[in-house]
């Protein structure tokens, strides 16, 4: 497989496994008969809280790591990183440009990686649960803490260990891959800035999934009412 066909496969990879993600069973989530943008978007966790099963461990690794957002990101810091020429040592062009995409969605691919591993180890439940606030202050603030909170079997609410190290893993290995103008823990930080903004940047949209949802569903009743007949 050369570079060059490598952002296609990758976006068409991921539409392909988002397919087979079920669908959590909750009626605030519910998508069916709206616009199809609302059933890509990334879903929070079902409520109420349950004790999370292996397999809804790995659906939340392939909601991040194997779906339409996560190629899409790729792409799209490709792109810019092609646009600003950065790493310079990659140039321009098809070939570099999958470069760019490969380091991009791999350094994603790293961070989730050792996540769904390290979760499994301590068992800690890294999924995103909807703030019970009303104010959008308050409901941003719950976002923006989000990727450092999980929960742990009991159902309590701490700092996730296997988060921490998979943003650090994240971080730090793709410089393994990177030219020499992408060394430094300048770059580290950069990496950093980039899972936390990806992380938090998801949850904020499953936050506010349901309103959108609400929104969409109240416009498509009104379209399926009957005409209301003109008065004599």
């Amino acid at each position: 497989m050369t570079l060059t066909r490598l952002p296609a496969l990758l976006l068409v990879g991921c539409f392909l496994c988002n397919a087979q993600t079920a669908v959590p069973a909750d009626p605030t989530l519910d998508t069916s008969g709206l616009p199809a943008y609302l059933r890509a978007i990334p879903q929070p966790a079902p409520e109420p809280w349950r004790k999370i099963t292996e397999q809804q461990r790995f659906e939340l690794f392939a909601s991040l790591s194997l779906s339409p957002g996560a190629g899409l990101s790729a792409l799209s810091g490709a792109a810019l990183s092609q646009a600003l020429n950065s790493p310079k040592e990659w140039t321009q062009g098809s070939k570099a440009y999958g470069k760019r995409v490969a380091s991009s969605y791999g350094s994603s691919a790293v961070a989730y990686s050792i996540t769904y591993a390290t979760s499994a180890i301590f068992k800690e439940d890294n999924r995103y649960f909807r703030s019970k606030k009303d104010s959008f202050g308050e409901r941003f603030g719950h976002v923006i803490i989000s990727p450092y909170v999980a929960h742990s079997n009991s159902g309590a609410t701490h700092f996730s260990a296997s988060s921490f190290l998979g943003s650090a893993g994240g971080s730090a290995i793709p410089l393994l891959w990177s030219p020499r103008s992408w060394q430094g823990m300048s770059n580290v930080a950069v990496n950093y800035y980039l899972w936390y903004a990806g992380l938090a940047g998801t949850n904020l949209i499953r936050e506010f999934l349901p309103d959108m949802i609400r929104s969409q569903r109240l416009k498509h009743d009104r379209k399926s009412l009957p005409p209301v007949p003109p008065k004599k």
